[in-house]
């Protein structure tokens, strides 16, 4: 049974709010940020974590963390109104920005684990593992500073 606030969105913003958790799956986002963040992204106003509850089935634990996710990523704003107790969040909307904030979310999830073995690497490889070492050390290097164009002519 659908949640009667999410009636008052159109088919399509239904149908994108149940699919874009999918979308941004393979950014490193559970399902429960794509839900979050495909209401805030439809909704024509700011909401509450009790109205995002509601809407989304999340617990207020999962809620709370994944907000606290999507704000570090970039893709959610709160918003803190004087007099009001609860905090309102809105999701950014410009397509550029958002593809800014996916693509930073993913090259920090992507790289801290290599940073953090890095280190250890360091430490304990040899002359014979040099070879792929070496081309570990420039994929970090790459996706750190991001894709290099070739402007050469053919």
């Amino acid at each position: 049974m659908q949640d009667p606030r999410l009636e008052e969105f159109s088919a399509a913003a239904n149908f994108f709010m149940e699919e874009w958790p999918t979308v941004l799956r393979p950014w490193g986002f559970t399902r429960t940020a794509g839900k979050i963040h495909g209401l805030l992204l439809v909704s024509p106003n700011p909401m509450t974590t009790d109205e995002m509850l509601a809407s989304t089935g999340a617990s207020r634990g999962g809620l709370s963390d994944q907000l606290k996710v999507l704000i570090n990523a970039g893709l959610v704003e709160r918003l803190r109104i004087l007099g009001q107790r609860q905090d309102q969040y809105v999701a950014v909307q410009d397509g550029l920005l958002i593809q800014q904030a996916l693509t930073s979310h993913w090259k920090a999830i992507t790289l801290q684990p290599m940073q953090l073995m890095e280190a250890s690497l360091a430490a304990i490889a040899d002359k014979s593992d040099l070879h792929w070492l070496e081309a570990i050390n420039r994929l970090r290097l790459a996706l750190k500073t991001g894709p290099q164009l070739d402007h050469r002519t053919n």
